[in-house]
């Protein structure tokens, strides 16, 4: 849970401030398509808590990646 706040939080904060954006954005595309991966498994997770923190990480790299038309399949993987 606390890795997920701590990811969470440094993406926000790059997502909230334009000099920090291009961060997530200049990662590898695998390196960021295995941490989305790994996220999306983790919410199955039966403790409410930890889905809460995983769902605020999976926001968080949505609003840097869907108006860049970037993870297509997050919506598909949702449903």
């Amino acid at each position: 849970m606390m890795a997920s706040v701590v990811c969470k939080n440094l993406i926000a904060n790059v997502g909230s401030d334009p000099k920090y954006t291009d961060l997530w954005i200049q990662f590898d595309a695998q390196f960021k398509k295995f941490i989305k991966d790994a996220i999306m498994n983790t919410l199955a997770c039966p403790s409410n808590v930890v889905r809460g923190q995983i769902a605020s990480l999976v926001a968080a790299i949505a609003t840097i990646e869907i108006p860049r038309q970037e993870w297509p399949e997050l919506i598909p993987g949702l449903c």
